[in-house]
This record gives structure tokens, sequence and C-alpha cells, in this order.
């Protein structure tokens, strides 16, 4: 039907190889190949994090000790002015030994802070209440949502 003839003959270049760039008289060194046809692995991307891990945190960063909900009150004219549910958190640094009790809205909005030092007082008081002073001299009450509460924050 199609005759004897070889066909594949057709396809091969004077010089007797088979492949495409042989046609065009580009068949160079055939274990070099085309640079454009040669496989690369990605490189692997680099970690670019924002936040560095505990471990590689300035040494003067404080941390979260233990942290907390809270209704406070802040004593204002006489009387406890309630300020809401906020957060209360200790912060502290071991190796500085510096420590901070801090109220808190969000991350980003503190209320108030005291700084931890000899001459702090926090009073613990009946019906999961503490109080104590900030460092403008204000005077704040705390009610924890359960006495197990009250005693962790109270012992950190």
């Amino acid at each position: 039907m199609f005759g004897g003839e070889d066909e594949d003959g057709d396809f091969l270049s004077p010089s007797g190889g088979a492949k495409l760039a042989s046609l065009f008289g580009l068949d160079q060194v055939t274990s070099q190949g085309n640079e454009s046809f040669q496989y690369t692995a990605p490189k692997q991307p680099r970690k670019t994090s924002s936040q560095a891990p505990e471990s590689q945190k300035q040494p003067g960063a404080p941390a979260v000790l233990l942290a907390s909900a809270v209704q406070a009150f802040k004593y204002t004219n006489g009387q406890h002015m309630k300020q809401g549910k906020l957060g209360a958190a200790v912060l502290g640094n071991h190796t500085t030994k510096e420590y901070k009790l801090l109220l808190y809205l969000s991350q980003q909005k503190p209320v108030t802070a005291a700084r931890i030092h000899v001459g702090f007082f926090f009073t613990v008081q009946l019906n999961n209440y503490c109080t104590f002073y900030d460092d403008q001299r204000q005077n704040w009450s705390l009610m924890f949502e359960s006495e197990k509460n009250a005693s962790d924050f109270c012992k950190e």
C-alpha cells in the first residue's frame, strides 16, 4: 500500500543523526544539548518571618507570663468607675528581672501599666477581687471570672 520504501531515511541528516536540530545544521556537540531545554531545580524560598521566634527575640523584650480576662474598675472621685471587660497580663523578663502588670483592650490598645517592684502593692480581696496602683498612681480594682483565675494570677 505505501510501498516498500524506507520513509524514515528522508529525515536523516547527511551526518547520520536523527535529531531535529540536524535538519537545520544546528547539531553541535550532542552531550551539551540546548540550554533552553535544560532543567534547573527551583531554589528553596528563604524564611522571611516578620516575627522572630521566642529564642531570637531581643533580650530586653518582656514575655507574657500569664493573661486573664477581668472586669476592671478605676477609682475616681471617691468611687469605683466600671471600665468594662479588659485583659490583664503579667509581663516579665527573667534575665533582666523586670516585670509589669498590664491592662489592655486589645494587643495594640493598652489601658494602663504598673511596674512590679519592691514597693508594688497588689492586694488580694474577697470575691475574686484584687487592687493595685498603676504607674500614674491611679487605683484599680480587678474582678476575676473565677477563684482559680484570681488565684493563678495572684501567684504569678
